[in-house]
């Protein structure tokens, strides 16, 4: 009796290992056709020249990576990193803030609260970016980078919001009570319990809000009128001219993101930078 239960057991293991290896195959199929691939052409692109004489000739040189870094490229490469750290500094003052009333709400509702500063991902981008563009043009505000800028603020600004709550709202209110009973105030509880223990969301919003300002493409485009130029539109514009130098800088953003992720993953040791919308 008990050798069948063990050889039961062996059996339903080895099915289950059997399955969990063939159900994982169309996973493997998935990341090899659209990562591992892309990559891997993104990355034969930006290093090589393409040349064509009757034949297709591939000749490898960093040629595109001095295109990129040449004096027009980095005034644009400067704008996008300035409208970057801007968009994403504004998010951060005022999201913050919000995450905490949010987080700290003994309201009823305080999920309907929470819904509504979700509603607007409802609603498609570039709608909301056209329609932020009619009422500038209704105000008779000057499309610029202010426009930009207040653009980027307004579609991010949720993605800042929602890692940080996320994070404050699994602190453990034990430690606020203690930090009083020894004496803290507010501000020193915020100082010394509540900021460092929601970093990793605070990390978690900068990179969420910070690569797609500098990338993004249809907010600059829209709302400057194509006068306001970012690495996101130069990459779309470029990508019909020379698919290297798109691919060379392309790979540079990707390398940022790497650094940015590696940043985020060193300080969520816990597991507790929330990326996701709830």
């Amino acid at each position: 009796m008990g050798n069948s239960s063990i050889s039961n057991l062996r059996s339903a293991f080895k099915l289950k290992q059997f399955s969990r290896k063939y159900l994982s195959i169309p996973y493997g199929v998935f990341m090899v056709m659209f990562i591992i691939l892309p990559l891997v052409i993104l990355f034969l692109y930006a290093f090589t020249e393409r040349k064509f004489d009757g034949s297709l000739t591939l000749n490898f040189t960093i040629a595109n990576f001095k295109e990129v870094f040449s004096p027009t490229n980095l005034d644009m490469l400067e704008r996008s990193f300035k409208i970057g750290i801007i968009s994403t500094l504004a998010c951060l003052i005022i999201g913050y803030p919000i995450a905490l009333i949010l987080s700290r709400s003994t309201l009823k509702h305080k999920n309907v609260i929470v819904m509504l500063f979700m509603l607007p991902m409802w609603v498609n981008f570039l709608i909301r970016t056209l329609a932020t563009k009619a009422v500038f043009e209704a105000m008779d505000i000057k499309l610029g980078e202010f426009s930009v800028t207040f653009t980027m603020i307004y579609n991010y600004l949720p993605y800042m919001i929602m890692p940080i709550y996320n994070v404050i709202e699994k602190i453990d209110n034990c430690l606020y009570e203690g930090a009083r009973d020894l004496g803290a105030n507010e501000f020193t509880v915020l100082r010394k319990v509540t900021v460092p223990l929601s970093l990793p969301g605070i990390l978690s919003g900068i990179t969420m809000v910070f690569m797609p300002s500098i990338t993004t493409f249809a907010i600059a485009n829209i709302m400057s009128n194509n006068t306001y130029i970012l690495v996101g539109d130069y990459i779309y514009s470029e990508s019909f001219i020379s698919f290297n130098v798109a691919s060379a800088i392309s790979l540079i953003i990707l390398v940022v993101i790497g650094i940015s992720m590696a940043i985020v993953n060193k300080y969520d040791k816990d597991g507790n930078a929330q990326g996701g919308m709830m």
